[in-house]
């Protein structure tokens, strides 16, 4: 439903969205902005914000100079993006940026740019050895706002052909059948939230953000499920100021990122059966019982040492999803049911991430060919 005369409006997926106008494009046309918040006086707070800023820093875009660098072109993609796309996504972008991208870049005139410089780039962050899988990251992102400039008629960015390091697939690290069912037997010996909440997780693959998310009411006794309806994560403060000893980051709760992590969880029944020890008022949350959420980094400080107790190796909690998907498939689960309890955007993300043939099933394969070969005589 919208508020009249405000330009606010609640989308579906449960947020409300403000437009607002932060300036004008190189043809005089109205260029807006957008900004989202899960309420009504929360995005009209950063709507005013939003319009201030554009106010105070003129944000009109206009034509570059007849020789401009490429910092006038970071410049330009970041006001595009800043309202569109959800804070966290934002932060992450703009750290790429601004630690990578933009010093080798930032003064190279954009009509100097070549296939080599950017493939110098690459080759140094190789040299620095930061991970094949972050460079593919600040690539995607390099490649993203050359795509931007070109849709722009005063940008004109030749696209490159590439070579990239090649990622390097490392086996997921996940519990041993042993290492699981000892994990299972010390938590159901627990009687308190925590515990409850990670013996919660080996059933149903929550990730981390999402079990600190998580409220009672998000418990639907009647149908034997659970809502997932929202995340928390730690991200920059944007408002941060060292004079004024502001925090330089804080925690954010929020609806999950993807519309498929947006999902229910079916319970098993002597899941249901701990779950009434525990439940607690609707709006408390479930790892503290009150009405502010245990945040991830202190989920991880007391899961670890959750771990020494039981006297196991440790292993990182999102290590608890892909056991889960591991054990699943292992008993039969089929694909897209999996990907569903998951939250993955699509099934070829859970059959890439977990369905691996055994060297057993690739001999049974085998086998009936010499079967068909054999029905033949």
């Amino acid at each position: 439903m919208a508020r009249k005369g405000e330009n606010i409006r609640k989308r579906k997926d449960g947020r409300w969205e403000a437009r607002y106008i932060k300036g004008r494009k190189p043809d005089g046309s109205i260029q807006y902005g957008y900004v989202y918040a899960q309420k009504y006086s929360d995005v009209k707070q950063k709507r005013n914000e939003a319009m201030l800023r554009a106010k105070q820093e003129k944000k009109i875009i206009s034509k570059p100079s007849a020789h401009p660098d490429l910092n006038q072109l970071f410049d330009e993609w970041k006001m595009e993006v800043r309202h569109t796309i959800k804070d966290s996504s934002y932060f992450f972008y703009e750290t790429m940026l601004e630690c990578h991208i933009r010093p080798y870049f930032g003064e190279v005139l954009v009509e100097k740019l070549t296939g080599c410089i950017v493939q110098s780039f690459i080759d140094k962050k190789v040299s620095e050895n930061l991970s094949a899988t972050y460079i593919h990251s600040i690539m995607v992102l390099f490649q993203s706002i050359m795509k931007f400039a070109n849709h722009k008629e005063h940008w004109n960015i030749p696209i490159f052909t590439l070579q990239y390091p090649k990622i390097k697939k490392t086996p997921l690290e996940i519990f041993t059948l042993q290492e699981w069912n000892l994990l299972q037997t010390y938590l159901k010996k627990q009687s308190d939230d925590f515990s409850f909440g990670i013996f919660l997780c080996m059933f149903t693959g929550l990730r981390i953000g999402e079990l600190s998310g998580l409220k009672w009411k998000d418990f639907d006794s009647e149908n034997g499920q659970i809502l997932i309806r929202r995340t928390v994560y730690r991200m920059k403060n944007e408002k941060y100021d060292a004079k004024q000893n502001t925090a330089k980051t804080i925690v954010c709760i929020t609806i999950p990122k993807t519309h498929s992590s947006i999902r229910n969880i079916p319970l098993p029944p002597f899941l249901l059966k701990e779950l009434f020890k525990y439940q607690k008022e609707d709006n408390t949350f479930l790892l503290t019982g009150t009405s502010h959420c245990m945040e991830p980094r202190s989920i991880q400080k007391k899961y670890k040492k959750l771990l020494k107790c039981c006297g196991l190796r440790y292993l990182n909690f999102h290590s608890l999803r892909h056991s889960f998907a591991t054990i699943g498939i292992q008993k039969g689960f089929d694909y897209k049911t999996l990907s569903e309890i998951l939250g993955h955007a699509s099934v070829n993300t859970t059959l890439n991430t977990y369905v691996h043939s055994s060297m057993e099933r690739k001999r049974e394969c085998i086998g009936l060919l010499e079967e068909g070969i054999k029905g033949r005589k």
